[in-house]
């Protein structure tokens, strides 16, 4: 595949024009990301459209309209045969070629996400704008650097998901000449990212104020909160960037340490309200009846148990573990409503209750960083670091012990045996929770089916407006091992 110079994104031209980007398309009417002059026009209106920035980036990250849901069963992690939100597309055996075309039924699926993340982008550097500019926000200036905080955090959670998801985007910040700027390849993007989450963390260590708690529903955070967010985020984004084994070799894991040791100390786990918040993601992927598990997370827990669902059609025998969250955290259900003809290898007996979003409720805290993850960050550093028995504490102090019941591992274990051990906590304890997780872990560890899609291309509407050929990834005959997985989890491989 030719490497193709981009210059500037069409979202970023209509949003020059129109100073907006259209939510229309998206599961719910929420809060409009006001336009460039509006930010321009008075420290409460800036306020306003910074403290917004999350609020619109979780609800981009949690629609079903983002390549969100399809990345789940591509991972093999969940499980769908229904083409709702591109899931049997990227789900089907033999994986196929991506469909990159505007005519694609479901090209508004992967261009909505792409346009909504730069639509909060724009906001966010517009607001960093007026504020470099000499903008004060408030009289003692606590509020000033609180809503840079806010939107520099953003700017980087926009970032940082641009290049965990893509191959190449475009570096927007501040004062960024958006005629000139071309694409950056991913681990540049990542990079930038980590940049803006370095910044919300020199103006928390400087500065004291609480941000209000509709910023993330339900929960106020202080300055040192945010900061422990901002390395935590720092951290997520350095270990999911990888998109092949070699790649994840070359991780600098003293610097991933360094920010995972500085993390969260709470779960990130915004209020759903059932009016303005709302996690469709979440909804889909547990309605009864809809999305399971994949047999793979269940073989996991019991390796009697096949790993993909027989082809004949036939209901395997129940599950048992010495796991207990194969109880708590998963449901039984023998009836399948999948269309057999779409491959058997869609079923499953289990479905995953652990968050009962749409099943009883839907007002619920919503997790998307757990504590237990930046604790596996901080184990797997550790052990690539060459502590193994300090990675081991790490692992017997947490979810394996504490809610699977299964035996403390050994500290002479090796390292082998450690990292599967913290995969496998990875795989079965951060279910439903941040954007991609499975699918991230998969593909640096060389385990996404063959011809699965290690990233997305940027979206065909992108390239048609900017007059650039047509590109995409995935499919077994272009299996690379750079743009599309030649690797596979498949016992028998």
């Amino acid at each position: 595949m030719k490497n193709i110079k981009f210059t500037i994104p069409h979202i970023f031209i209509l949003l020059l024009i129109m100073g907006s980007s259209c939510h229309k398309d998206l599961d719910v009417e929420y809060l409009n990301k006001p336009d460039k002059e509006k930010a321009l026009s008075n420290p409460e209106d800036v306020k306003s459209i910074g403290l917004s920035g999350f609020y619109n980036w979780w609800m981009t990250n949690n629609t079903s309209i983002s390549p969100r849901m399809a990345m789940w069963v591509a991972a093999d992690q969940g499980t769908c045969s229904w083409a709702n939100s591109g899931m049997f597309h990227l789900s089907s055996e033999p994986r196929q070629v991506f469909n990159n075309s505007v005519t694609y039924t479901y090209a508004n699926i992967f261009e909505n996400y792409y346009s909504e993340l730069y639509g909060t982008l724009s906001m966010m550097n517009s607001v960093l704008e007026v504020i470099d500019d000499g903008m004060e926000i408030g009289s003692s200036g606590s509020e000033t650097q609180m809503v840079r905080a806010s939107a520099y955090f953003v700017q980087g959670l926009t970032l940082g998901y641009l290049g965990l998801v893509y191959d190449k985007a475009f570096i927007m910040k501040e004062h960024t000449d958006y005629e000139t700027t071309p694409s950056s390849p991913y681990m540049e993007v990542v990079e930038a990212a980590v940049v803006s989450m370095d910044s919300v963390i020199q103006i928390c260590s400087n500065n004291n104020f609480t941000l209000p708690n509709d910023w993330i529903n339900g929960s106020s955070y202080s300055a040192s909160e945010l900061k422990q967010l901002a390395n935590s985020f720092a951290a997520r984004f350095l270990v999911y960037a990888p998109r092949n084994i070699a790649d994840n070799n070359e991780i600098d894991w003293n610097r991933v340490l360094a920010y995972a040791n500085n993390g969260i100390a709470r779960d990130l786990a915004p209020y759903m309200d059932d009016s303005n918040w709302k996690s469709y993601f979440r909804h889909y992927t547990v309605r009864p009846g809809w999305a399971r598990i994949d047999s793979r997370i269940i073989n996991l827990m019991d390796s009697n148990y096949p790993y993909r669902f027989p082809d004949s059609g036939q209901n395997p025998p129940n599950a048992s573990s010495s796991d207990t969250r194969l109880n708590t955290d998963f449901s039984f259900n023998s009836n399948n409503n999948m269309k057999p003809e779409r491959g058997y290898y869609h079923y499953s007996n289990y479905e995953y209750t652990r968050y009962p979003y749409a099943i009883t409720t839907y007002t619920i805290e919503v997790p998307d960083f757990l504590v237990t993850e930046n604790e596996l960050i901080k184990a797997e550093a550790l052990a690539n670091l060459g502590d193994i028995a300090g990675a081991v504490q790490i692992i017997n102090a947490g979810s394996r012990v504490t809610r699977g019941n299964l035996d403390e591992l050994e500290e002479n274990i090796t390292k082998d045996e450690l990292l599967e051990a913290l995969f496998y906590e990875r795989d079965i304890e951060l279910i439903q929770t941040g954007f991609g997780i499975a699918f991230f872990d998969m593909r640096r560890r060389d385990m996404l089916q063959t011809g699965t899609l290690l990233h997305f291309p940027i979206p065909g509407k992108e390239l048609m407006v900017m007059e650039l050929p047509e590109y995409t990834f995935g499919g077994v005959s272009n299996a690379d091992g750079i743009n599309t997985s030649n690797g596979g989890w498949f016992p028998e491989k």
